[in-house]
C-alpha cells in the first residue's frame, strides 16, 4: 500500500499541469490614482494611474494592493482607489519557440490633425495613455503649427498649452529638467497660466515643478 501511494504522489509531481486558473488584475476606478514606492502615503509617487488602467495583481496587502507596472517595476496603489477583477486562463504544456518572438511594432499614430489645436487634443490623448515620445512628437509639430497663428493671444495660448503638456510627458519619462523647462515655457508665454490642479489628478511631481518654475521665471523677471 505504501508503494502505490509512493507512486501516485511521483505521477502526480511529473505529469504536466493543465486546466483552468485565475489571474487576477487591479483596475483604477477614479481618476487619477498615485502607484508608490511602498504601501505609504509617504512613499515617492512611482507613476499615476487614469482611471480604466489595469495592472496585475502581486499581492493583496488589505488597504494596499502591490501591482506590477508595465515596465516590470512593482508599486503599491491604495484599495479603495480600485477594483479587483479576475480573468481566466487555460494553462498547458505549450513547446518552447526554437526562434525569439519579434519585437512588437511600433504603434503607428496614422495621419495627424490638420491643426494645432486637433493635435493637441492628440497630444493629451497619448499623454494619458502614457506614450510619451509619440505625445511629445505630436506635440511639437502642433507648436510648429501654432507659431504660424496671426492671432498673437491665441498663438501664445495654444503654443502654452503645447508646453504645458510637453512637461507632463517628461515627468512621466522621468525627465525631469525638461520638464521644469517646458513649465517655465508656458509661463514665459502666458504668466498668468493657471494649473488649478490637485497633486491627485496629475501628481505630486508636476505641482513641485511647476512652483520651481514659476519661482525661476519670478527670478527672470526680477533680473536675478
Amino acid at each position: 500500500m505504501k508503494k502505490l501511494i509512493f507512486g501516485l504522489l511521483v505521477v502526480l509531481l511529473v505529469l504536466p499541469l493543465s486546466g483552468n486558473t485565475e489571474r487576477k488584475y487591479v483596475v483604477i476606478t477614479v481618476s487619477a490614482a498615485n502607484i508608490r514606492e511602498k504601501p505609504t502615503t509617504k512613499a515617492p509617487i512611482l507613476t499615476v494611474g487614469r482611471y480604466g488602467f489595469r495592472y496585475p495583481l502581486v499581492e493583496d496587502l488589505g488597504p494596499w494592493l502591490k501591482i506590477k507596472l508595465p515596465d516590470g517595476r512593482i508599486g503599491f496603489v491604495y484599495t479603495p482607489l480600485t477594483r479587483i477583477e479576475g480573468e481566466k486562463v487555460i494553462v498547458k504544456k505549450v513547446p518552447v519557440p526554437q526562434k525569439p518572438a519579434p519585437k512588437p511594432k511600433r504603434k503607428s499614430l496614422g495621419p495627424l490633425p490638420a491643426t494645432a489645436e486637433g493635435k493637441i487634443a492628440l497630444g493629451k490623448k497619448l499623454y494619458y495613455q502614457e506614450r510619451y515620445n509619440d505625445a511629445i512628437r505630436v506635440l511639437e509639430k502642433a507648436l510648429v503649427d501654432a507659431s504660424a497663428i496671426v492671432n498673437e493671444g491665441k498663438r501664445r495660448q495654444l503654443s502654452g498649452d503645447i508646453y504645458f503638456y510637453m512637461g507632463l510627458c517628461y515627468v512621466g519619462m522621468k525627465d525631469y529638467q525638461r520638464a521644469k523647462e517646458a513649465f517655465k515655457n508656458t509661463l514665459r508665454l502666458v504668466p498668468d497660466y493657471s494649473l488649478n490642479v490637485t497633486p491627485d489628478k496629475y501628481g505630486e511631481e508636476v505641482i513641485i515643478l511647476w512652483r520651481k518654475a514659476e519661482r525661476e521665471i519670478e527670478k527672470e523677471l526680477m533680473g536675478g
